[in-house]
């Protein structure tokens, strides 16, 4: 198992790190490729290419996750990771709009749009991954893993970028060092990719694929189902929702919150979330045990109530400890929301697959994180940066972000937590079958009604 996450978490944490360098250099790209005379518009457009990757995203859910059900979880993520790495050395190669004009933010957007597709098909792939060989009773630690890859991805571009500013003057970065954490990803990428072509597929799938039970319409199956369209609302409104407003509000709106609200310079806004991000790397694995043994919903429950409460003063204190260059408070505060955040990710991977059949898990599992990142995540920090300019109020991002989890928070208590009650599979002992010893119910209705409760039995 340490191998599978090793690996798997290697190859996904190369794809956010590509997908996120765009955050870490969002200051020189907004200079170079859509030069405006206001900062503020400057960064609200950057803020909008953030968010056009989400909205491919889910095109990328289309077309990979209904692949990693019929012909396998471990090519399709190698598809993908080969996407993201061709896209991003592409976007270190790009001219600025100085030199051929509105073709620069053109081709960026476009190859923006390329990674989330990219990524779309990724993350659902490797999770589903990953569950599929863990056993029942420890399938939260072993999948939360994955969820410290997309800090973990941010945080490696925020560390490069950094040391890129140390080590060149200004005018050299911005002619040419910031292309380099572009760039540097291509040769690291093969060697991913030679991981994990060396990989095995899942067992589960290997077990459907060998007695005839795979569907040969994933996507379709998925959306007629009554019961899929359960799974995708309740992980929609609840896990994902959950997740993308605090990732993306403690995380990647922090960094445009420090630099283009409080005004503080790229450098130390980077350093302060990158301390935060190693502080609360740890407790992934903890709260994904924990939720093996206390409940999924539960666990992410606590988190986001608890993320609601702190949110407010936290940035509120970040204010006014930036004034007073309190950088180690700054830090302080900005890893207090990221271990709260980790709370609220850690049990995702594994509860949204448990919200699906194995026949149809990773379409599902795709369709239930892509929409619920569009609807709650992508756009977060432009529509946050908008409330701040618009308002005049500092704090009107984060007001907007606590007021978005509260339909995720009603939506675990009432009904995710009441489906984890039904369920058993959270009381089986650690002798409990492996998935490749279990039996597949051949594709009927009482599959689709396993669906319905977030730890089944269908696998």
């Amino acid at each position: 198992m340490s191998t599978i996450v090793f690996s798997s978490s290697l190859g996904t944490m190369l794809e956010y790190y590509d997908f996120f360098v765009y955050v870490a250099l969002t200051p020189v790209l907004a200079k170079l490729f859509f030069p405006v005379t206001d900062p503020a518009a400057g960064a609200l457009i950057s803020a909008a290419g953030f968010g056009a990757a989400f909205l491919a995203r889910p095109i990328g859910t289309l077309i990979f996750s209904p692949m990693a059900d019929r012909v396998g979880r471990k090519k399709t993520f190698i598809i993908t990771l080969t996407l993201m790495g061709v896209a991003t050395m592409l976007m270190g190669c790009l001219p600025g709009y100085g030199a051929v004009g509105l073709a620069a933010p053109s081709a960026l957007l476009a190859l923006r749009i390329t990674q989330g597709i990219a990524l779309g098909g990724e993350y659902g792939s490797a999770a589903v991954y990953v569950m599929e060989h863990a056993p029942p009773r420890k399938r939260g630690f072993f999948t939360s893993a994955l969820q410290s890859t997309a800090a973990f991805g941010l945080l490696v571009a925020i560390v490069l970028v950094t040391a890129l500013k140390f080590g060149l003057s200004p005018e050299n970065f911005e002619s040419w060092g910031w292309r380099i954490p572009f760039l540097i990803s291509a040769p690291i990428v093969v060697v991913a990719i030679a991981i994990r072509l060396s990989m095995d597929e899942t067992p589960v799938f290997t077990k459907l694929q060998q007695s005839g039970q795979l569907t040969t319409s994933p996507l379709a199956e998925t959306l007629k189902s009554r019961q899929s369209w359960k799974g995708i609302l309740l992980a929609i409104f609840g896990a994902q929702g959950g997740t993308s407003v605090s990732l993306y509000t403690s995380i990647v709106y922090m960094l445009f919150f420090l630099q283009n609200v409080l005004k503080i310079d790229a450098t130390t806004a980077n350093l302060c979330v990158g301390v935060a991000v190693i502080v609360a790397t740890p407790f992934y694995p903890a709260f994904g045990a924990l939720s093996d043994r206390w409940g999924r919903a539960r666990t992410m429950l606590t988190g986001i109530v608890l993320w609601m409460l702190v949110a407010y003063p936290a940035f509120a204190r970040i204010s006014g400890a930036a004034q007073h260059e309190a950088w180690g408070e700054v830090a302080t505060l900005i890893s207090v929301l990221a271990i709260l955040t980790a709370m609220i990710m850690a049990p995702l991977p594994a509860f949204i697959s448990e919200c699906f059949p194995p026949q149809m898990r990773a379409t599902g599992f795709g369709l239930a994180q892509q929409l619920g990142n569009v609807l709650f995540g992508g756009f977060l920090p432009l529509i946050s940066l908008s409330l701040v300019n618009w308002s005049g109020n500092p704090l009107a991002g984060v007001i907007y972000s606590i007021a978005s989890l509260i339909p995720c928070a009603l939506v675990t208590w009432l009904w995710a937590i009441k489906a984890e009650n039904a369920s058993t599979v959270i009381g089986e002992s650690d002798s409990a079958p492996e998935p490749h010893k279990a039996s597949f119910p051949p594709m009927t209705s009482e599959i689709h009604a396993a669906a319905a409760m977030p730890y089944s039995k269908a696998d």
